[in-house]
């Protein structure tokens, strides 16, 4: 039986207890950017110049920080929160008090505007916090657990570009991303909490993969935008970006023996799940082999 895909309208910071996040194995998730950003965000004029940008979303408050950090430590084991660069490492003092282990800060290096004011270098990137879960003693003390991860030996940076179009979220994050993202860290049958949703590129990527999904949506328009994709057939747009997820090759030399055998392994079996999913498989695989 496929692993259960849940999407709730409600705000997390209610439905979310710590309890119930103790039941989930991982949280992956992409919450709103910090203040700083929806200040600071802006685009051209069709007259020229530039203007403020509304991103159609509330910005990152405290109790949204404090909330993620208490979840971290709350899931079994590992979480993935996407941050602007400005405000990871006060996302990473907040887990970190919380009691979860701060592991890496994985940068996501992407296509972005540039720097429209002309006065200062552009972002050309954002971060992803990781974090897991630890053991914290009646008395405080911690201890960390042991780790497990199927992801690549040779990763540095997350390299995925976005796709434009006018169907796209103002935040989107790619799905072939969230493909690796959930690929690297689960494992099949796991369930991820996700309890900023937006448009459930995290939850298409868990239905594709055959992993559990319970997520969260506050606003109404995008939470009948993900229930649509989560529950109705492939746009193009996620088809165009699993053919991405397919083609892209993690697997050095240098991993040829090991735990690494384990773990390209399991990346291969992940890549046929999501190609059972493909339109025409047999005219894909004749095309993709060299």
């Amino acid at each position: 039986m496929a692993p259960k895909i849940t999407l709730t309208l409600g705000n997390a910071l209610v439905f979310a207890t710590p309890e119930r996040v103790s039941s989930f194995d991982h949280m992956i998730t992409d919450p709103p950017f910090s203040a700083h950003v929806h200040t600071s965000a802006t685009s051209q004029s069709k007259g020229g110049g530039t203007r403020k940008r509304d991103l159609g979303f509330d910005c990152l408050t405290d109790t949204d920080r404090q909330k993620l950090a208490i979840w971290s430590q709350s899931v079994k084991r590992w979480s993935i929160v996407y941050s602007d660069v400005e405000s990871v490492n006060d996302m990473r003092i907040a887990c970190e008090a919380a009691g979860a282990e701060y592991v890496r800060t994985m940068p996501w290096v992407r296509w972005s505007m540039p720097q429209l004011s002309g006065d200062r270098p552009p972002q050309g990137f954002e971060a992803l916090l990781v974090t897991h879960r630890q053991y914290v003693g009646p008395r405080g003390g911690r201890r960390p657990l042991a780790k497990r991860w199927n992801g690549p030996g040779n990763l540095t940076a997350l390299l995925h570009s976005c796709l434009r179009g006018d169907d796209k979220n103002k935040a989107e994050k790619p799905l072939d991303q969230a493909l690796d993202l959930v690929s690297w860290f689960t494992e099949p049958g796991e369930t991820v909490f996700d309890p900023y949703a937006g448009r459930a590129t995290i939850g298409l990527a868990c239905r594709l993969l055959g992993r559990g999904y319970v997520g969260f949506e506050i606003r109404q328009r995008e939470f009948q935008r993900a229930k649509a994709r989560l529950e109705g057939p492939l746009s193009a747009r996620d088809l165009e970006r699993m053919r991405r997820y397919l083609e892209a090759s993690y697997e050095p030399q240098s991993e040829a023996a090991g735990p690494a055998v384990r773990r390209a392994r399991q990346r291969a079996a992940d890549r046929e799940r999501v190609m059972a999913w493909m339109p025409m498989r047999a005219e894909y695989l004749a095309e993709a082999s060299p």
